[in-house]
């Protein structure tokens, strides 16, 4: 008998996994099939099951934070055995008082019932990994509770989640100062632009000359001068936008109407190359946007269309989907496209500007901003084309109605 009271104050004293009763808890009585040695594979088993896990497990009183038992990946961790020392020098905190983020306290309700998992993150004093723990109150064998961690590396999750806030916030200065040069650059371009084409239509309206050809190349480059003060509030507006800068003013607008403005704008242009106009878009369709930007869009799928039409050919705006209003196409009769190039059409990495049936030349940047702004309405813009037979752009917007307004634009009867 003595013999066997030393063993088991030895277990306790050492942490040992070997279970063993001790004498003020009575032993369980083994019936039936229960027997000592299947009791003791089991503690065996349990052993085997808490030193294969790769991570920290280990028990501690929760008054003393002694540790009353290691996993074997904590002893490895250490390369000595811990039990007996204090898990907040050793484990935690590298100091001999309790730890600052300690849930000790935690573990047990005012009723002394243990209360559910806490979980919390620590970096170890001495390894400087990182863990994610989860605390909770288990029965000891001695019938008192003490506090069970299970804790899992975190480390390359920690290091990964610092180079991604690092990353975020070079990116996003890396932002800022891309917008402020954008914005610099834009404002250094367009005011000497816009005022050298005002002194120059001053002098188209007050002057006359004696060749037609030199009022023609001042009419040019006026023309090509707001082309460009138009390209450059283009490349702020896209800028905005990939920003989040900009706010979309949505409302339910006539596109129809819209329509008819933007073959006003083009009626000269498309006359200069015999080609037909045509808005086939039913009266009183109605899209859910910003007029402005979506203006701008279907301004700009018109020019392509002009563009690369042959004389003779035609530019018709229309709805392509029957009872789906939120949808606009234009489509063109001129020299499509091949399938590489429409792959390429929406990427800006890629060049993608050609010159038109006339030559007339682009910056290619045209299409990038409509894709840009299609996708601040939570819309799509898609082509369909083939060499020789045409382009068709369709815009697609997302489906919805204003109160009192059937899908097909006409009022609900009361």
């Amino acid at each position: 008998m003595a013999d066997t009271s030393k063993e088991k104050e030895h277990s306790h004293r050492t942490g040992s996994e070997k279970i063993v009763s001790d004498s003020s808890y009575p032993a369980p009585e083994l019936s039936g099939s229960t027997s000592a040695n299947e009791l003791a594979r089991s503690n065996e088993l349990l052993s085997v099951m808490l030193d294969s896990v790769d991570g920290i497990i280990f028990v501690a009183d929760i008054d003393t934070h002694e540790i009353l038992f290691a996993n074997s990946y904590l002893k490895n961790l250490f390369g000595f055995d811990p039990v007996g020392k204090k898990c907040c020098r050793y484990v935690h905190a590298g100091a001999d008082n309790q730890c600052g983020f300690c849930s000790n306290y935690q573990f047990l309700n005012e009723h002394g019932v243990p209360s559910p998992p806490h979980f919390s993150e620590f970096q170890n004093p001495f390894t400087q990994k990182w863990y994610r723990a989860k605390d909770q109150a288990i029965r000891w064998y001695d019938g008192r509770y003490v506090g069970l961690e299970v804790a899992v590396d975190i480390t390359e999750q920690k290091r990964l989640s610092r180079f991604l806030a690092e990353a975020r916030r070079q990116a996003r200065m890396a932002g800022t100062i891309h917008s402020r040069f954008v914005a610099l650059v834009a404002h250094d371009l367009k005011s000497p632009f816009y005022s050298m084409t005002q002194m120059l239509k001053r002098i188209l309206e007050r002057e006359t000359f004696a060749h037609t050809i030199h009022r023609e190349f001042l009419e040019n480059i006026v023309e090509n001068g707001q082309r460009m003060l138009h390209m450059i509030d283009n490349l702020l507006t896209m800028d905005r936008l990939k920003q989040g800068d900009l706010s979309l003013d949505w409302k339910f607008f006539d596109v129809s109407q819209m329509a008819d403005e933007v073959v006003s704008n083009f009626r000269h242009a498309a006359y200069e190359k015999n080609i037909t106009l045509v808005n086939a878009i039913p009266r009183r369709t109605k899209l859910y946007g910003d007029r402005y930007l979506m203006f701008v869009v279907l301004n700009n799928l018109v020019s392509n269309g002009i563009k690369f039409s042959r004389p003779g050919g035609g530019v018709e705006l229309c709805v392509p989907t029957a009872g789906r209003s939120m949808t606009v196409s234009v489509r063109d009769s001129g020299s499509g496209m091949s399938r590489e190039a429409m792959q390429n059409l929406f990427q800006g990495e890629a060049q993608t500007s050609v010159p038109g049936t006339r030559g007339e030349s682009g910056s290619g940047l045209g299409l990038l901003f409509c894709r840009d702004i299609i996708a601040a309405h939570h819309g799509a813009i898609t082509v369909d084309s083939a060499p020789g037979e045409g382009t068709e752009f369709r815009v697609e917007l997302p489906e919805c109605y204003a109160l009192g307004i059937e899908p097909d634009g006409s009022q609900e009867n009361d």
